[in-house]
This record gives structure tokens, C-alpha cells and sequence, in this order.
């Protein structure tokens, strides 16, 4: 192989990063509604919505995205997914209502981002079968870290005009996603990196087949992994949708009931979301060392310590930052994991379309831990339960990661 083409592989990853960064602006959410919500005078517990319904919708579409990517190419889907995405945010400067910004600002910009997200995932698995997990982990750190960066995008830009704050955001994002697509080129059938030999399937871990959508989604390995992404995901958004309000809480008198009511949450936001796009970056890399069972085992384990852990943080200003941050480095994980997982369980062929059906675990779990928070606090009265249940389901992660088994050929593999 030439140096040039290995200098494309970098290219990929180096566009899909950028991608990803405009991508993970749908994290800012918690950053814009501070402004948003008095603009279209609404309370910030009922623009949650326009997050949840964002992120259901990216999670949906994926469902389809993946075939797409896989039907006319990844420039083509990601050029698709980046306009319907800039239609959404700059048409929001439109909208003075709630009903106006979920559909724009949540359904458009959420059916953006489900069509573009896979893109860079699969055409980079592609050019790198010898690094799945970290390169994985990588195309999907800048999704992390978008929010870090735009949050003080946005702080400047609203303090303008909230209308002119989305017109110039749905540019810029534009610009990035298209600059980024430009870089989605396929590698040449049967690609493989120079001096590198496919490594036999491994028992209990690879299946060396390479199934079709319908066909995976028809394995008991595929339900089992939908529900360990959905369990896990909960987890870590539940706690993203309310750490500042469980460090918020007050008592009768309107008093804070604990002394992290003092936290400066800039600043966390902002070093959580860094800690977001390393865990991506260091367990896929952790998985491409072991192997993405492994792995899952030790990520799902200390994310459940830690959720059970969270609420005794109350009394500890630092205590409470580096659990929240340690959750957000677990949660970032996922997505470095589950397409690795994806890959050897089902095959690198059919990664987009396969990846894009599983993704789908996680749109639902979006929606619960973006919009359930307040109903499931009132219901059980105590954030003690909260995130104690939430440990219990990264615990039943770990279970069924201790089940999952590759899907047997119907006929032996030559």
C-alpha cells in the first residue's frame, strides 16, 4: 500500500471527528435552554421535551440510516443528513412556541443527526479492521466533546439574539458536516492494512461471518446486545438529565439540602463532556487490547458501583465532580464498545446497517433518561432509589454480557 492511501485513513478519521463534534451539539441542550426557555416563556421542565424527542429521533432513524449509508455511499447520506439537520436548527429561529421547536429543533435536527451518524463510524471501521475499538472510539469522541466546545459557542451567540443564534449555529454546523462527508471514501473491496492478517474468530466473542440486517436481527445475540446498550444507556443519561437538579434539591423552606448545591456546573458540563469523549477513545482502546466482552464486563461493573455510590457524593463538592465525570468516562464508552461488538458479533461487511439497528436501544433510553427523570423522582420520592436502580441495570448489563454468545453459521464457515 501506497503512503498516500495510508495517509487517507487518517483523513477519515480526522473528517469524522469533525462530523461528530457538530454531531454531539445536541448535548448543548442543557446550555440553550437557559435561553431558550424564557424566550418562548416556557419552563425548562417542559423544553426537556425538545431533547427528548431529538434524541429518540436520532435514535430511530438510525434504523434506516444504515442501510441508506450502504444503498448511495456515505458522502451522499452524511451531504442528506447535514441538510435536513441545518434545516432544523436554522428554521428554529422561526419558532416561538414549544410544538415549533420539537419539531424543529428536536425531530429535524434528530433525523439529521441519525442519518449522518453512522456514516463515519462505518468508513472507518472499514479502513481500520486492525484498530475497531479505538478508531471507533475516536470517530465518536468529537460527539462527546461537541458539547464542550459549542456551549460557549452558544453562551456568546444568545446574548445576541436567540433567532440569530440559530441561524448562524445551523451554518456552522453545515459547514462542518460538509467538510467532513468530503473525506467518507469507501476503501477498495476486500481492504486490508499493510502486514495485517484477520485473526481467527474468537470462542464466545467473534462469529467470521457477515450477516445482513435481517438476518441479524433475527439472532438471539442481536435482542441480548440491544438490551445491554438500553440498560446501560439509561444509566448514564439518567444521571446526565439530573445531577444538577438532585445537587439542586431544596428543602421546604427553599433551602439547598446539600452543600454540592454550590457546584459551578459550567464548569462541570464542561470537563464531564471531555471525560464523555476520552471514555470513548480509552475503551475502545482497552477492547481492541482485550476484547469488547471483556471490557463491557469491567466498564458495565464500575459504572454500576459508581451509580450506587452517586447519592453519598451530596456532602462532597469533589466527590460529586469526579463521580459525575467517572459516569460520564463509562457512559462514553458505549460508544466506542457497542459498534466493535457489533462488528464481531455480525460481521464488518454490513457494519452501517447492522450498527444502525442496534444503535436504535439507544434512542429509546434517550427519550426515558431525557424526559423521565422528574416522573420518576416524584413517583419514588428519593434520588437514593433512583440511582440505585440505575446501578442494578448496569449490574444486568454485566449479566447478559456474561450470556452473549456469537450466532452459530447454519452451514460451516469455509
Amino acid at each position: 500500500m501506497s503512503e498516500n492511501k495510508t495517509f487517507k485513513r487518517w483523513i477519515v478519521v480526522v473528517g469524522a471527528v469533525i462530523i461528530q463534534l457538530a454531531l454531539g451539539t445536541i448535548y448543548t441542550w442543557g446550555v440553550m435552554t437557559i435561553f431558550v426557555s424564557p424566550y418562548i416563556g416556557l419552563p425548562r421542565e417542559l423544553t426537556v421535551f425538545v431533547f427528548g424527542v431529538g434524541l429518540l429521533a436520532f435514535g430511530l432513524t438510525m434504523i434506516f440510516a444504515g442501510q441508506l449509508q450502504q444503498r448511495i455511499g456515505p458522502l451522499k447520506a452524511t451531504i442528506l443528513g447535514g441538510i435536513i439537520l441545518a434545516i432544523g436548527v436554522m428554521s428554529s429561529a422561526a419558532m416561538t412556541t414549544l410544538i415549533g421547536l420539537v419539531i424543529t429543533y428536536g425531530l429535524l435536527f434528530g433525523i439529521g443527526i441519525g442519518i449522518c451518524y453512522v456514516c463515519p463510524i462505518a468508513t472507518a471501521q472499514k479502513w481500520y479492521p486492525d484498530k475497531k475499538g479505538l478508531i471507533s472510539g475516536i470517530a465518536v469522541a468529537g460527539f462527546g466533546a461537541g458539547a464542550f466546545i459549542f456551549n460557549y459557542v452558544i453562551s456568546a451567540l444568545a446574548v445576541l439574539s436567540i433567532p440569530l443564534m440559530f441561524i448562524i449555529l445551523g451554518v456552522i454546523y453545515l459547514v462542518m458536516i460538509l467538510g467532513g462527508a468530503f473525506t467518507l471514501k469507501l476503501p477498495p473491496a476486500g481492504y486490508r492494512p499493510p502486514g495485517w492478517t484477520p485473526p481467527p474468530p474468537t470462542a464466545g466473542v467473534s462469529s467470521g461471518m457477515d450477516l445482513t440486517r435481517n438476518e441479524t436481527v433475527k439472532t438471539k445475540a442481536f435482542w441480548l446486545l440491544w438490551l445491554m446498550f438500553t440498560l446501560s444507556a439509561i444509566s448514564g443519561l439518567l444521571v446526565i438529565g439530573s445531577f444538577a437538579a438532585f445537587a439542586k434539591l431544596t428543602d421546604s423552606y427553599g433551602s439547598p439540602l446539600y452543600i454540592i448545591s454550590g457546584t459551578d456546573f459550567v464548569l462541570l458540563g464542561g470537563i464531564a463532556a471531555l471525560f464523555n469523549g476520552l471514555g470513548r477513545i480509552a475503551w475502545g482502546k482497552i477492547a481492541d487490547m482485550t476484547s469488547y466482552k471483556k471490557t463491557m464486563l469491567m466498564m458495565f461493573t464500575i459504572q454500576g458501583v459508581l451509580m450506587i455510590v452517586y447519592f453519598f457524593t451530596n456532602m462532597s463538592i469533589p466527590a460529586f465532580m469526579a463521580l459525575t465525570c467517572l459516569i460520564y468516562f463509562c457512559f462514553g464508552g458505549n460508544f466506542s464498545l457497542f459498534p466493535t461488538a457489533t462488528t464481531d458479533l455480525f460481521g464488518l461487511k454490513n457494519i452501517g446497517a447492522n450498527y444502525g439497528v442496534v444503535f436504535s436501544a439507544y434512542g429509546i433510553a434517550g427519550f426515558i433518561g431525557a424526559t423521565m427523570v422528574p416522573t420518576f423522582y416524584a413517583f419514588f420520592g428519593s434520588y437514593l432509589f433512583l440511582f440505585v436502580t440505575m446501578g442494578i441495570m448496569s449490574f444486568a448489563s454485566t449479566a447478559l454480557t456474561l450470556i452473549i454468545k456469537p450466532p452459530k453459521p447454519k452451514t460451516p464457515v469455509k
